[in-house]
């Protein structure tokens, strides 16, 4: 009887540690500097991009554009952006099914959102 609940304990580990191991894939490909499209609800498609990532969070910049059809090439010079700065969960980001379009370099404007936040983090 030891034995066996024993060995049900190693199998539920394993397989935990698989399906964790899974999810941490998922979020490990995302890519700073990404462009990201995602489908909402009412169908059409809205742009964002990922500014920062760091243990938990996904630093998400999110544009107000919204296609008819998913877009295939952006700039995000050309939208405009909606919330400039939204710490998320990496796997609520996820949630939404966002597909990687291109890789744009972050620039120090996109930032102020985040930097104002780590202050407000860092004075709690």
């Amino acid at each position: 009887m030891k034995n066996t609940s024993l060995l049900l304990f190693v199998m539920l580990l394993c397989s935990f540690m698989g399906c964790t191991n899974g999810a941490n894939q998922a979020t490990d490909n995302l890519v700073e500097g990404g462009i990201y499209v995602s489908k909402n609800d009412e169908g059409t498609y809205r742009v964002s991009k990922i500014l920062v990532l760091d243990e938990q969070a996904a630093h998400v910049r999110m544009y107000d554009n919204e296609f008819k059809t998913k877009p295939v090439d952006v700039s995000t010079a050309d939208l405009k952006f909606l919330i400039g700065h939204a710490p998320m969960a990496r796997e609520g980001f996820l949630l939404g099914q966002p597909e990687l379009l291109k890789v744009e370099k972050v620039s120090e404007q996109e930032l102020e959102g985040y930097k104002i936040y780590l202050d407000a983090m860092q004075n709690q």
